[in-house]
């Protein structure tokens, strides 16, 4: 009895040892995870835009799918290599290209690899991306950047790319290509009446209901050029046990609409819309519609909102020559 005790002691001491080992180990996890995700954030730590930043919605992460909040950090932590995440972006929000700053880091820090792929540089200029690619400061004019895509706005993304992608890509037409849209029309049509009517409401709503009715098919010829150059230079990327990261205005990042529609069905993708939000309080009452049965979006991320500016006054002032 006296070893049957000795015996039951020393099992039930080595079970104790055991599962306080695996305890120590799942809390070494945990603790380890939790201080990653605090060391790279995901939103910024304090918003530059400074309206609502109050709003209950601000900050919240939801799949429009399933129609649940997910927590941001989970979510990206779970993205499978080899999958492109589309941020759609207010161009003139700052948040909205913070948050692909620290997006971008987060991913860089998964060790796996990543490329960053932008609207705002053409394809002309992706010499000088690549020349320049890992050095430790890049300015505007390395790259012939774009004045009209601010560097003030997009430098730090620029910048942090050219250290810590493997590649950042230029995805946009060139302006003559454009251009050449415009007089003879996209390499390939919409792919439906619906997709061609939905473009050409956007563009007309995006001119402020400016632009005479009969210019409208030759813009949607100049967007629908733009999505499906952008589309053919992400499906040359072997994304193979890596991470992507896309960065392009809202109606490109569209899955009914944009970029998505000229990828492979086997291309890896999520939607990301980056949204400020207004007097609404309900995540979806901001859901665009989508068409053909697609979604507009596969998530939405909240934002405080900026100042209000009247573009459509400035765009009316210049085409009345005023």
């Amino acid at each position: 009895m006296k070893l049957q005790g000795r015996i039951d002691k020393t099992l039930g001491e080595h079970r104790l040892y055991c599962g306080g080992v695996r305890f120590a180990i799942l809390l070494f996890w945990l603790l380890a995870f939790i201080a990653k995700v605090q060391a790279e954030p995901l939103l910024p730590v304090s918003w530059a835009a400074t309206e609502k930043q109050d709003h209950p919605l601000v900050g919240q992460f939801w799949s429009t799918r399933e129609q649940l909040q997910y927590s941001l950090p989970e979510w990206l932590e779970q993205r499978p290599r080899g999958h492109w995440i589309f941020l759609g972006e207010q161009h003139d929000h700052p948040d909205h290209q913070q948050i692909a700053v620290l997006w971008l880091r987060a991913l860089a820090d998964q060790e796996a690899g990543v490329v960053l792929a932008l609207e705002m540089a053409t394809q002309a200029q992706q010499a000088a991306l690549d020349a320049h690619l890992g050095e430790a400061e890049v300015v505007a004019d390395d790259l012939a950047w774009n004045p009209g895509w601010p560097w003030s706005a997009y430098g730090d993304l620029v910048q942090t790319g050219m250290q810590l992608a493997d590649r950042v890509l230029a995805l946009d037409l060139p302006r003559e290509d454009q251009m050449r849209a415009y007089r003879q029309g996209a390499p390939q049509s919409a792919l439906s009446e619906a997709m061609a009517a939905a473009l050409d409401l956007l563009i007309d709503q995006g001119h402020c209901e400016l632009l005479p009715s009969s210019q409208l098919p030759a813009m949607r010829q100049v967007q629908l050029a733009r999505d499906q150059a952008m589309a053919a230079r992400l499906a040359e990327v072997d994304l193979t046990g890596r991470s992507g990261l896309v960065l392009a205005g809202s109606v490109h990042v569209r899955r009914d609409l944009g970029i998505s529609r000229w990828l492979p069905d086997s291309t890896l993708r999520s939607s990301v819309l980056l949204q400020a939000v207004d007097e609404r309080t309900h995540w979806a009452d901001y859901l665009p519609s989508g068409i053909e049965g697609i979604a507009a979006f596969d998530y939405i991320l909240f934002t405080p909102a900026i100042p209000p500016v009247d573009y459509c006054a400035e765009l009316e002032a210049r085409m009345s020559g005023h």
